[in-house]
């Protein structure tokens, strides 16, 4: 510090007298008797004092003192630049404050708009960032900072595409500058001069960069390519809960239910947009993608007919699709992952071998490279991706992954209608090919199925692919004619079914290319020039085709149900080519009336439910992805749950199950595989969690929070992929293939590493009226109780009718007729009053459930099912449940007569008895069960 002198020496110019007199009492000046002049005056006098040191301290004895002085003359540097930076601020003014007093703003200080303009300059100028945020230079005034709105959004980045416009402008008129020019196959002709960007192999695709005014809504999810069509017309998944990091439709806002019904099997068709599906593309020699495959489980059980032999030599080649379960690396079957569908490219040397009828490669697969495509649930992609990385690196040499989520997307329709909606909307683009031109062309064949009411009768597997015109050319599309029903014509299609020209005609698919693909987006005209070239042409006519039109390449998968008779189809085509097909085929008149309906989730539920099918993965919970759908189901239900006040919810606790039993068995509003999968299947052994949960409910205390690494596993789906041991909650089950149940079912010496955990699904039939529903019980028959068990068997319906025998003898009771005599009347009373009555649930006669002991599983989705006419459901059992079942003793009188009539055309061995499939399902909440049947899927 400097060292203290007296005031006086320090600056003998001082004119205001010191305010501490001689006596040391501080005798201020009070502020009121100054006026604003003085206050101005003393305050600017003060900005401009300077402080000093004398130097006489340096001179002592007649000699310098270069410490001291030196000390000096740095303290009056310090002073002399303080007192510059006060004086600058003390005596400067800021732009507002220039401005007459009547001109003034209140919000002049900190928006430099409320400036006049010739001083905005200058204001702008004395604001500053810090920390992000704008300031006064001169002070801590915040500056204004408003938040950018969405019409000031769109305006900058109108203005950012202007400026990269002028840019490419600039550039291309510099001499120096190159293009690079894609060239597409040996097509020529190519419009325009397109940059093809760098393919991103074995990483994962961002999704497609969203328009700016919608940029903000798609954060955390991605919106499908329709998603403004939907979204007008259905209930859409909430804005924060994504259902698969998708914004999907759940079901229209208009009832539908029976209209999808009659839509899907009787007339008319179903339309969805499954863009969300996952692609991943394989590129590598032959011999590197089949073991590829062969690593994820493809052909594992088949026999000498399966997928490497005889049976997939056509998949093989790449003229047909092949189905399959996909398992992790050496985890069949134990660990499956999903179900997928698996498509080659057609090579052009194979194409010219099945036009001369040959059947053997004459090139080497270990060097010769292919394509192929994998198309699976989102659900499962994650976990598929990971597999199918690993197992590539793996590979002499090494299989090219790359990831198509976001570049090729799908629409599935089914329905007696679909064929004839998709011929009224793709219009095959004729190809300068000499194999397209003759009347076995792919584009031929396709056009001739008009006729083709079920896509089921196409071929297992049937592949078309061919390019398109752009389906806007062609709207509206124009009424077709109803089906001839001509025995010519009906053997004519026939006969194309039966010989299948695709086999031997098919060209190599366009949509394996990706220039191909982007060059179909890239080269997509507006609406507005289709709308121009449709008012310069002649009135009801089509826009006429240039050489310029893009050419959109698609492939057609004909998909069939091993039950249901009615199949779709899958239409393959780029992502951005699928909104302009998808609004065309919404407008497509039907022959028989109407048009074609678009359908949600649970419209896809519902097809597959009365169809007898199982859908992914909802009625899969022995997989990652059914086990997470189980917890998101379960969530949902147990919101739901909490929301009801306590005097109309259900409480766990209360349900009467018989005999002195009271509580649900497990988590009510949840499939309890934890609990069933338990080796203390005893009730006074519960889950200690799930005891706690239950009575802080019944307390009144309303928990619905779920455990902590559910909510984290959920949240951090959309980011990164879950590893199984992050999977605490998850129980020790897994889901066996049909395949394989069956075989296991019926051995005599199953393996025991299929049988501990395995899960197999069932198709479930109520014999008796009633219906069931999702959480739903599923019991067998009583072994440890031959009266409970006899008491059960007794509601059977009769073998030669689906009704109950109670049910049948009062079919018998005809009315009686007015000229009967008095003996037929009374002999009516008489059977009237001494027949038995029926047995209604929940009566005292009618039998209790069995014990926890006999739970088998649990029901995934059920409901009345309209196709067949009862209540009908899917769900899931323990084989290890089953087998026991099938040891223990059973009834003598009914499993003869049951042997006797299952076995009579069994060409396979002995089968399970009826008495076997026999289960009672009992609904979540209620204390009485309804006889079923199962059957595996």
């Amino acid at each position: 510090m400097a060292p203290k002198d007296n005031p006086k020496t320090q600056n003998p110019h001082l004119k205001r007298k010191n305010p501490q007199d001689e006596s040391g009492s501080k005798t201020l000046q009070s502020s009121q008797q100054l006026t604003s002049r003085q206050r101005k005056y003393a305050k600017t006098r003060d900005a401009r004092q300077v402080s000093v040191q004398t130097s006489g301290r340096a001179f002592g004895s007649g000699e310098v003192d270069l410490d001291k002085f030196v000390k000096a003359r740095e303290f009056e540097i310090k002073a002399l630049e303080d007192a510059l930076v006060r004086s600058k601020k003390q005596l400067s003014a800021r732009a507002f404050q220039g401005v007459p007093r009547e001109m003034r703003r209140r919000t002049a200080s900190h928006d430099v708009k409320k400036v006049p303009k010739r001083l905005r300059r200058r204001a702008m100028r004395e604001e500053v960032e810090v920390d992000g945020y704008l300031q006064m230079e001169e002070d801590n005034t915040p500056g204004r900072t408003r938040r950018l709105t969405g019409k000031m959004r769109l305006r900058l980045d109108t203005a950012k595409k202007l400026r990269e416009i002028r840019q490419s402008v600039a550039k291309r008129h510099q001499p120096k500058a190159k293009e690079a020019i894609v060239d597409i196959g040996d097509k020529k002709g190519v419009s325009g001069q397109m940059r093809e960007s760098k393919v991103k192999k074995n990483k994962l695709q961002e999704p497609p960069k969203p328009q700016t005014m919608f940029r903000k809504r798609q954060i955390y999810k991605t919106w499908l390519p329709t998603h403004l069509y939907h979204t007008k017309r259905a209930h859409m998944t909430p804005p924060k809960e994504p259902l698969w990091r998708f914004a999907l439709p759940l079901t229209p806002t208009n009832k539908s239910y029976r209209v999808t019904h009659r839509a899907s099997g009787q007339r008319g068709a179903v339309a969805w947009d499954t863009s969300y599906m996952s692609t991943i593309g394989l590129e590598g020699p032959e011999k590197s993608v089949q073991g590829l495959l062969k690593a994820l489980g493809v052909g594992a059980n088949d026999d000498e007919e399966g997928a490497w032999a005889k049976k997939g030599e056509r998949w093989r080649r790449g003229t047909r699709s092949w189905s399959c379960w996909l398992f992790e690396q050496a985890g069949w079957p134990v660990k499956p992952i999903g179900p997928a569908v698996i498509v080659w490219c057609l090579e052009q040397d194979r194409a010219k071998d099945i036009v001369m009828g040959g059947t053997k490669p004459h090139y080497d697969t270990t060097k010769h490279k292919r394509k192929a495509l994998i198309r699976t649930h989102p659900s499962a992609f994650l976990q598929l991706w990971e597999q199918v990385i690993r197992l590539a690196k793996v590979q002499k040499p090494m299989v090219m992954v790359e990831d198509l989520r976001f570049e090729i997307g799908s629409i599935e329709v089914t329905g007696p209608a679909s064929t004839e909606a998709l011929l009224t909307t793709l219009w095959p683009k004729e190809i300068s090919d000499d194999l397209s031109r003759t009347e076995d062309s792919v584009a031929k064949a396709w056009t001739s199925l008009a006729r083709l009411g079920n896509p089921a009768s196409t071929p297992p597997g049937a592949l078309l692919a061919f390019e398109i015109h752009d389906p806007r050319l062609h709207f509206p599309a124009r009424k077709a004619d109803p089906p001839s029903q001509d025995s010519t014509a009906q053997f004519c299609a026939l006969s194309l079914l039966s010989i299948w020209p695709p086999d031997r005609t098919q060209t190599v698919p366009s949509i394996f290319d990706r220039s191909a693909r982007l060059k179909a987006q890239r080269e997509m005209p507006s609406q507005k020039a289709i709308d121009r070239r449709k008012s310069l042409a002649i009135p009801s006519e089509y826009v006429e085709a240039k050489p310029s039109d893009p050419s959109v390449p698609i492939m057609l998968l004909a998909n069939r149900t091993p039950l249901h008779s009615q199949g779709s189809w899958t239409l393959l085509l780029p992502w951005k080519c699928v909104n302009p097909v998808w609004n065309c085929l919404m407008h497509v008149p039907l022959s028989i009336g109407g048009s074609v309906r678009f359908g949600g989730q649970q419209e896809a539920q519902q097809v597959a439910f009365e169809a007898g099918e199982s859908w992914f993965p909802g009625d899969f919970p022995g997989t990652r992805a059914g086990w997470e759908m189980e917890e998101r189901e379960r969530k949902n239900k147990k919101d739901e749950w909490g929301r009801k006040p306590k005097g109309k919810r259900v409480e766990w606790e209360s349900v009467d199950l018989g005999n002195g039993k009271k509580g649900e068995i497990g988590i009510g509003w949840g499939c309890d595989w934890k609990r069933l999968t338990s080796r203390s299947g005893s009730t006074d052994q519960k889950d200690d969690s799930e005891g706690k949960e239950q009575r802080i409910q019944e307390n009144g205390k309303n928990d619905t929070s779920l455990p902590t690494k559910a909510v984290d596993r959920r949240n951090t789906a959309n980011e990164k992929t879950e590893k199984p041991e992050e999977l605490a909650d998850y129980p020790e089950i897994f889901h066996l293939c049909s395949s394989i149940a069956h075989a296991t079912l019926y051995s005599p010496s199953p393996d025991p590493s299929l049988v501990t955990g395995a899960l197999i699904t069932v198709r479930l039939s109520i014999l008796t009226r009633g219906v069931t529903t999702r959480c739903g019980r599923i019991y067998r028959l009583p072994n440890n109780d031959p009266t409970l068990r006899q008491k059960w068997l007794s509601l059977l319906p009769d073998s030669q009718s689906a009704e109950p025998k109670v049910k049948k003898n009062r079919k018998d009771l005809a009315p009686i007729a007015k000229t009967a005599s008095q003996a037929d009347v009374q002999k009516r009373l008489e059977r009237i009053l001494f027949e038995p009555m029926p047995v209604i649930p929940g009566s005292k006669d009618y039998p209790v459930v069995p014990d926890e002991g006999d739970l088998l599983g649990f029901v995934t989705s059920g409901s009345f099912n309209l196709r067949e006419g009862r209540g009908t459901g899917i769900g899931s059992l323990l084989l290890s449940k089953v087998m026991e079942q099938r040891q223990a003793p059973k009834g003598e009188e009914y499993r003869g007569k049951a042997e006797k009539e299952e076995n009579k055309n069994s060409r396979k061995g002995p089968r399970a008895t009826k008495e076997d499939r026999i289960c009672i399902v009992r609904e979540a909440g209620l204390g009485c069960g309804r006889l079923a049947m199962w059957e595996l899927c």
